[in-house]
């Protein structure tokens, strides 16, 4: 009685079937890795270019700033996971840099001047905003400052070297008004200054 043989057919085909196995896994983790890939813009609306920055993300510094109507990410901004606070000697320039600001904008008078030449004490009245980047993988931290002078409130947007800290640069000033549906949120932080002030005196 001849010895039974295996049947090549059914080998190969065993064969051929953990191949593809195989090649639809190794493609499935290429499709993983890419669509983990995290490109963004940076240096602002004049440079439509982008770049990997994968690495700021899966580090944990920053995470998406999910802010599209579709409910996806910005390829623009990001936020950070924990934001810097301003040392000692940023509050002090802040009211230059804010200042300054109030120049550009063509919002400066002289009663809003003598506002800020009188040093005053703005450590509670700026908040993070977003992050974006001025070149690749040099990352730039904004923030607003809440100001009211003479009844009047203003919002003062700055930036500082999120790696480095160091200066602020002043970016632009705005006044804000309560009838305006755009300024909706500004006025909820005036009012939570506002709240924080009074629980403090």
């Amino acid at each position: 009685m001849k010895a039974l043989e295996p049947q090549k057919p059914l080998i190969w085909l065993l064969v051929l079937t953990a191949l593809l196995a195989v090649g639809v896994g190794l493609k499935f983790a290429r499709d993983d890795e890419a669509s983990s890939k995290v490109e963004m813009y940076y240096g602002g609306p004049d440079i439509e270019e982008m770049f990997d920055a994968t690495s700021w993300f899966t580090s944990g510094m920053y995470k998406p700033r999910n802010i599209e109507a579709d409910g996806s990410a910005s390829a623009v901004t990001m936020l950070r996971a924990q934001p810097m606070k301003l040392t000692s000697q940023q509050l002090n320039d802040l009211p230059f840099i804010a200042a300054g600001s109030f120049f550009s904008n063509d919002l400066m008078t002289p009663e809003r001047e003598d506002y800020f030449t009188s040093q005053p004490n703005l450590s509670q009245r700026y908040r993070y905003t977003y992050s974006a980047f001025a070149e690749p993988n040099v990352p730039e931290d904004y923030y607003d400052l809440f100001l009211e002078i003479a009844n009047q409130r203003f919002v003062v947007t700055f930036s500082v070297d999120a790696q480095k800290g160091g200066e602020l640069t002043g970016r632009y000033a705005e006044p804000v008004s309560a009838d305006q549906p755009a300024d909706a949120d500004y006025i909820k932080v005036f009012a939570e200054i506002a709240e924080a002030e009074r629980k403090a005196n």
